[in-house]
């Protein structure tokens, strides 16, 4: 032992007064002071894992989704004027008053089409909220006759009007402007258009001539109803109809529904409201169609409420 002793005082360098002890005490206050470090830091990476773990976004609560989204599309198409309309009641109303979203198509080729639609919309939304669902209809024969008066049956616009109160729907239909539905991955049509075609087929089914010819007659594409006739007859909801949570409702004029197919409109139906606008506008502008009517839609996705609400 003396040995050992003597040799950790020898001198650590030739001439110098570090001694052989001192720098092993050095080195290995050195190596227990990294120790020590290490564990410091494998401490805090543990501190720090488990705040991690508690705010780990799998098991927060996702923020509530909002009742209904909503947008918008609306373009000129290859014609000189727009003569769609529409309006949407103020947001932030819904929960006292539901939200209404009205659509019209003014005729074209008749007089002042694009005003009779924007009047008619404008005045929809300027009355709503209203006391009685029931007056709508009567309120929608009183416009026609307006029309009437104004331009004997030479001016006129299609309609078609979607209120959401609650988890219930009720809507109006004038026209061929069409209210779609996609629930569950399947696509609905909650109206039927109101053209000559379909009183035609009607009269086939009674044996009075082939079915067939109701589908190439001359005048089967032009409108039966629209609001600009002397008595006018209104498609709509007598009892509101129930929605079910991710339910998706599309009004859109003729501008889109003739242009795209069923199947487009599904599948564009399937995306975030915005991104179904975006992507019936992409697809209308690919039709490529020379005669590209105006096109207007208005997308409104219901998730219902949250638990406790």
């Amino acid at each position: 032992m003396e040995d050992v002793f003597m040799w950790l005082n020898q001198p650590l360098f030739q001439d110098s007064f570090i001694r052989i002890w001192m720098a092993a005490a050095v080195g290995t206050g050195f190596v227990l002071a990294m120790i020590l470090i290490l564990v410091l830091i494998r401490k805090r990476k543990k501190k720090e894992k488990a705040k991690l773990d508690e705010k780990d976004p799998i098991t927060e609560k996702p923020d509530p989704l909002p009742i209904l989204e909503l947008a918008n599309l609306q373009g000129i198409g290859n014609r000189e004027e727009q003569q769609d309309a529409f309006g949407i009641s103020r947001m932030e109303h819904l929960e006292e008053d539901g939200l209404l979203a009205v659509l019209c198509d003014g005729m074209g080729g008749m007089a002042e089409g694009g005003m009779i639609a924007a009047e008619t919309a404008a005045e929809m939304v300027g009355m709503f909220p209203w006391e009685n669902d029931s007056t709508v209809a009567d309120w929608i024969r009183q416009r026609s006759g307006r029309v009437y008066q104004q331009f004997r049956g030479h001016g006129g616009t299609t309609l078609v009007a979607a209120l959401l109160r609650g988890k219930f729907l009720s809507f109006w239909c004038v026209g061929d402007s069409d209210l779609f539905l996609l629930r569950d991955g399947k696509l609905y049509a909650l109206n039927v258009r109101q053209e000559y075609k379909n009183d035609l087929v009607l009269r086939a089914l009674e044996g009075t001539f082939p079915v067939e010819e109701a589908f190439f007659d001359p005048q089967a594409g032009a409108l039966s109803e629209y609001i600009g006739k002397e008595d006018v007859r209104c498609d709509y909801t007598y009892i509101p109809f129930p929605l079910q949570p991710e339910d998706v409702l599309l009004l859109c004029s003729d501008g889109v529904s003739d242009t795209l197919t069923l199947r487009q409109i599904r599948e564009t139906m399937a995306l975030s409201p915005q991104a179904c606008c975006d992507k019936l506008e992409e697809e209308i502008l690919a039709a490529g169609k020379p005669n590209q009517d105006n096109y207007t839609a208005i997308v409104l996705k219901y998730h219902g409420k949250g638990e406790g609400e």
